[in-house]
C-alpha cells in the first residue's frame, strides 16, 4: 500500500498535480477555461493539419512501394484506397486552417484518426487474400504498423484522460480484431500484439496529460492576474472579441460595464501600496460573488475592472449594478466603503461596430459618471444609478478629509 501511494505522490508530481482540481482539469474539460479551450483548440488543429498534409502525400506516394514488391492486382486495390484516405487527409488539413475552436479540433482529430483504422482494415482484408511471402510479406507487415503509428501520435496532443481514450479504444477494437488468433499458435503474438499497443498508450498518455498540465499552467499565468485572480487585459480581449462576434451572429445582447475604484489613489498614497492590494482584492472577489453566472470580469488595469454581461439587455445590466452596488465593493483601510464610477454600453442599444467602440464607449461614460459626482454609474440615454446615499456620503467625507490633510 506504501509502495502505491509513494508512486501515485510521485506521478502526481512528474504532471505538476497537487489538488484534486488539478487532478479533475486533466480528467475533463468542463472546468477549463475558455482562454485554455482557444489555446488547447489552436494547437490540436495545428498539428491536425501538420500530420494530415504530410500523410496527404505519403499515403498516395508509398504505392510506388506497394508496385515494386506486390502483386499487380493487388497494388491496384491497395492504390484505391490509398487514393481515397490522401483525398480524406487533404479534405481534413483543408478543414484544419480554419478558424478555431474546440469543437472542430476535436472532430478532425476524430476524423484523422479513423482514416488509418479504416485503411487498416481494408488493406488487411485484401492482403490476407493472397498467398505472400519473402519480400512481399515483410511489405504487408508494414501495414500493421499503422494503427501504432496514430496511437503514437497522440503524443502530441494535448488531450484530457477522457478523450484520450474515446480517441484509443477504437484503435484499440481495430487491433484486437485483426489479431484474434486463429490457432493455438496464434495467441502468443496476438497478446505480445496487444500488450505492445497497450504500452505504447501509456507512453501516450503520460506524454498527452503532461503537455495538458503544462499548458494549463503556462495559459493560467498568462490569463489571470496574480493579484486579484481576475482575467488579464490581453484575455479579456480575447473574449471580448469573441464574445463579440457570437452575438453579431445571432443578433443578441451584449452589454458591458467599465469600473473604476473611486479615489483609490489616496489609498496607495496614506496607507501604502499593501492597502491598495487588499482593497483591489476585495473589490475583485465582490465583483465575482455579484455578477450573473456565465459573466466574466477582468483586470482592465489599476483599479478599473471591465465585466462582461452576455445576453444581459440595458435593464439586466442596471440590474447587475444595482446588485453591485447594495453587495459593495469592500471597505477602504479606515472602514469606510469603497464605491466605483461605473459606464455601460450594449451591443444592440448603441449599435457598436466592434468591441473596441463599446470599450470607449463604456470609458467615456464612466469618465462622465466620475466627474458628475462619483460613486454613481452612467448607462445608456444618460440613465444613472446613484450608490447607497450612505456609501457615497462616507466615501465623499473621507476623501475630502484626505485632500484638506494633504
Amino acid at each position: 500500500m506504501k509502495y502505491l501511494t509513494a508512486m501515485y505522490i510521485s506521478l502526481s508530481e512528474s504532471l505538476g498535480i497537487y489538488t484534486l482540481d488539478q487532478l479533475y482539469e486533466l480528467f475533463s474539460n468542463k472546468q477549463h477555461s475558455l482562454p485554455i479551450s482557444r489555446h488547447r483548440a489552436m494547437i490540436m488543429q495545428s498539428r491536425v493539419f501538420f500530420f494530415c498534409a504530410i500523410f496527404a502525400v505519403l499515403v498516395p506516394t508509398w504505392s510506388l512501394i506497394d508496385l515494386l514488391f506486390l502483386p499487380g492486382k493487388l497494388w491496384g486495390e491497395l492504390l484505391l484506397i490509398r487514393i481515397l484516405s490522401g483525398a480524406a487527409f487533404i479534405l481534413l488539413a483543408w478543414q484544419a486552417r480554419k478558424e478555431a475552436n474546440l469543437l472542430r479540433a476535436r472532430l478532425l482529430l476524430a476524423g484523422m484518426l479513423s482514416v488509418t483504422p479504416l485503411f487498416y482494415l481494408v488493406s488487411d482484408h485484401w492482403l490476407q487474400s493472397y498467398e505472400l511471402s519473402g519480400t512481399e510479406q515483410v511489405v504487408a507487415e508494414l501495414y500493421a504498423l499503422l494503427p501504432f503509428v496514430m496511437i503514437a501520435g497522440l503524443t502530441l496532443f494535448p488531450l484530457t484522460l477522457r478523450e484520450l481514450l474515446a480517441y484509443a479504444s477504437p484503435m484499440l477494437a481495430v487491433v484486437v480484431l485483426a489479431t484474434i488468433p486463429q490457432a493455438r499458435d496464434d495467441i502468443p503474438q496476438a497478446v505480445s500484439t496487444v500488450w505492445l499497443f497497450t504500452l505504447i498508450l501509456g507512453v501516450a498518455m503520460f506524454s498527452s496529460l503532461n503537455q495538458l498540465r503544462y499548458m494549463l499552467s503556462q495559459v493560467n499565468r498568462a490569463s489571470y492576474d496574480v493579484l486579484t485572480g481576475l482575467l488579464t487585459r490581453r484575455a479579456g480581449i480575447e473574449m471580448l472579441d469573441l464574445q463579440f462576434r457570437l452575438t453579431t451572429m445571432s443578433e443578441t445582447n451584449l452589454s458591458i460595464l467599465y469600473l473604476d475604484l473611486d479615489h483609490f489613489k489616496t489609498v496607495n498614497d496614506v496607507y501604502g501600496h499593501d492597502a491598495g492590494d487588499v482593497v483591489l482584492k476585495t473589490a475583485a472577489q465582490q465583483l465575482c460573488a455579484t455578477v450573473r453566472k456565465g459573466d466574466s470580469v477582468i483586470r482592465w488595469g489599476g483599479e478599473e475592472f471591465i465585466v462582461i454581461l452576455p445576453t444581459a439587455t440595458p435593464d439586466e445590466a442596471n440590474d447587475v449594478i444595482s446588485r453591485i452596488m447594495k453587495a459593495g465593493l469592500g471597505l477602504r483601510p479606515d472602514g469606510t466603503p469603497v464605491t466605483a464610477s461605473i459606464g455601460v454600453a450594449e451591443v444592440q442599444a448603441d449599435s457598436v461596430k466592434d468591441w473596441k467602440a463599446m470599450i470607449e464607449l463604456a470609458d467615456h461614460r464612466m469618465y462622465t459618471a466620475k466627474t458628475g459626482g462619483r460613486a454613481r454609474s452612467m448607462g445608456i440615454n444618460e440613465v444613472q444609478i446613484l450608490w447607497p446615499e450612505s456609501a457615497t456620503a462616507i466615501s465623499t467625507n473621507t476623501t475630502s478629509d484626505v485632500e484638506t490633510a494633504s
